[in-house]
């Protein structure tokens, strides 16, 4: 990673790229924006340390960073200390990681290192200090100047003062049970609608419907909604201090019970968005931090979605990975599914161009290759019968 290559090279060294007042907190922040490549006369200002975060709007730091919330710091971040009543002064460092209970370890210069400058300062260190003495917001350098990062790079979104992920396509403007006691967020949680009505599915998160929950995303085969703000905690998972820390998506079902499975393309509009968060977030993708709603509460939920394909599919995202439509998926050996209720929507086709033909009927197939198209996954049958859509019926 950029950021930890950079701790291991300054730390317990000491910069004085303006040539005042020795090791100065500006110098370090300055030294980590010209590591990542950002110019030193871009990534200064003529004033305090607080004029960064305080006119932010107007000296052209947001030319070089996205903001990003205090409660969503990943290594890296730049953060800028408040400013206290008897002094103009501030302090500015790179956040590090979370020291736990409401404290965070973060790299700079002038924080108490273990070398001093003859004119000020000391060397580059790691401190803990508290979240409570800094700007609501940090400093996150954007895509296009990180050194080797991978993953969407995509802008975020802020509609009606909420914060999105790039990626939605619409905003639900009903007002969403929500409340703004947010903690860190380090995990995603994984819901189905049980339903087949995208639109139900968010009036039941309306505050004027009475029923009590939300989720911060809804995701179908051409739309992504945004419907509660990251900022702010939606009640998804049935565990309170479990909302505060994560964020919720919903999937759209393109069939019924007992199945309640989501199409492919919905696979692929939900891999793209948990890549996306995870690289805002700093979010490992794996099984430990995408998790389905059943691990948290007593529910059925997510339904019959394969999380571990979603995982696997968000990673293949974050690396850089299109997700065509219509791509051939590598053959890993025979496998059985089974058709447990017979559905116009349990489609079999002698052939993918033929997709819409045949109805598949209730029994045990052996499926031999796989192939995406149509936005749903198809599985070749051993007995040369063509293909069936996997995408409703269960593997064994």
């Amino acid at each position: 990673m950029t950021y930890q290559a950079f701790k291991s090279e300054v730390l317990d060294k000491g910069f004085d790229l303006d040539g005042s007042f020795g090791w100065q907190c500006w110098d370090g922040y300055a030294k980590w924006c010209q590591y990542v490549g950002v110019p030193y006369a871009n990534c200064t200002v003529s004033g305090y340390v607080k004029d960064i975060w305080e006119q932010r709007q107007t000296n052209g730091t947001l030319t070089y960073f996205d903001e990003v919330p205090i409660n969503s710091l990943g290594a890296g971040d730049v953060v800028v200390f408040k400013v206290s009543q008897s002094t103009p002064y501030s302090h500015i460092a790179v956040f590090d990681s979370d020291a736990g209970n409401g404290w965070g370890l973060f790299l700079g210069q002038n924080q108490e290192g273990k070398y001093r400058h003859a004119n000020g300062g000391s060397s580059f260190n790691l401190a803990k200090l508290p979240y409570s003495a800094l700007y609501p917001t940090a400093f996150r350098l954007k895509s296009s100047y990180q050194k080797g990062k991978q993953g969407l790079g995509i802008p975020t979104k802020r509609v009606n003062g909420d914060l999105f992920s790039g990626l939605v396509t619409h905003v639900d403007p009903n007002v969403m049970n929500a409340d703004n006691n947010r903690a860190r967020v380090n995990l995603i949680v994984i819901h189905h609608n049980a339903g087949t009505s995208d639109e139900a599915a968010r009036r039941t998160w309306y505050v004027a419907t009475g029923v009590g929950t939300s989720a911060h995303y809804q995701v179908a085969d051409d739309k992504i909604w945004g419907c509660v703000g990251e900022e702010s905690v939606a009640y998804h998972a049935g565990d309170y201090p479990t909302n505060q820390r994560s964020i919720g998506i919903e999937h759209l079902n393109n069939s019924g019970a007992p199945n309640w499975t989501i199409s492919e393309a919905t696979y692929r509009n939900s891999a793209k968005l948990i890549a996306d968060i995870c690289q805002r977030y700093g979010i490992p993708i794996d099984r430990n931090h995408i998790v389905p709603h059943q691990s948290i509460s007593a529910t059925a939920c997510p339904g019959d979605i394969d999380l571990d394909k979603l995982v696997r599919m968000a990673q293949e995202v974050a690396k850089g990975a299109s997700l065509a439509k219509s791509e051939t998926v590598a053959q890993s050996g025979s496998f059985r599914v089974k058709v447990v209720v017979k559905d116009l929507n349990v489609r079999k086709a002698p052939s993918l161009s033929a997709a819409k033909s045949g109805v598949a009927k209730m029994g045990v197939y052996t499926i031999t290759e796989t192939k995406t198209a149509d936005g749903h996954e198809w599985g070749k049958l051993k007995s040369g019968a063509g293909w069936i859509a996997l995408t409703y019926v269960k593997r064994l």
